[in-house]
C-alpha cells in the first residue's frame, strides 16, 4: 500500500497541482487594479485610465511579437469604429520599448490608442497575450478573456454592445 501511495497517489497529486497552477496563471485573466498600472503615452507623458471615465473601455494587453495580438489589432480598430455610437474607447497596452510602439501607432493612426506600461506585464500578473477586459461606462468590468476572439463577428459585436450599455 505504501508503494502505491508513493508511486501513484503522490505523483498524481503533484501533476494535478502543477496543472492547476499553470491553468490559473495562463488561462484565467488576472484581477487587475487599473489605477495602479503606470501608463505613458508614446511621447512619454503620464496617462491615467481614469481619463476615460464615463465611456465604455476596452483594454487589450498585447505584445508585438505575439501573432494573435497583431492580427487582433486591426479588428479592435474596426470594433471601435463600429461601436463609436456607444463611445467605446479601445486602449491597447504594451510593455515593450516606446520606439517600437511608435512605429505601430504610426501604422494605425488615430484608430487605436496605444499606451506603454511602465511595469512589466509579469509584475501585474499578465502572462498570456492578448489579455482583454471590457468595462462599461460606469467602470464595471463586464468582460475578461485571455487569447484572441473574432472581434469582427456580428455575434461578438452584438454581445459587446449589450455588455457596455
Amino acid at each position: 500500500m505504501r508503494k502505491y501511495i508513493f508511486t501513484v497517489v503522490i505523483p498524481l497529486f503533484l501533476v494535478l497541482a502543477v496543472a492547476g497552477f499553470l491553468y490559473k496563471r495562463y488561462r484565467i485573466p488576472p484581477s487587475i487594479d487599473l489605477p495602479v498600472i503606470a501608463l505613458t503615452d508614446l511621447s512619454g507623458h503620464q496617462v491615467s485610465l481614469s481619463s476615460y471615465a464615463g465611456h465604455p473601455l476596452f483594454i487589450s494587453f498585447f505584445a508585438t511579437w505575439c501573432g494573435p495580438c497583431m492580427r487582433e489589432l486591426p479588428e479592435l480598430a474596426d470594433l471601435q469604429t463600429k461601436l463609436s455610437n456607444q463611445k467605446l474607447q479601445v486602449v491597447c497596452i504594451c510593455d515593450e520599448p516606446i520606439e517600437k510602439l511608435q512605429t505601430l501607432q504610426a501604422h494605425f493612426g488615430d484608430k487605436l490608442i496605444i499606451l506603454h506600461s511602465e511595469k512589466s506585464f509579469h509584475d501585474i500578473n499578465i502572462y498570456t497575450y492578448p489579455t482583454n477586459y471590457i468595462f462599461n461606462a460606469k467602470g464595471v468590468k463586464v468582460y475578461e478573456q485571455v487569447n484572441p476572439e473574432d472581434w469582427e463577428s456580428a455575434d461578438v459585436i452584438n454581445r459587446i454592445s449589450q455588455l457596455i450599455l
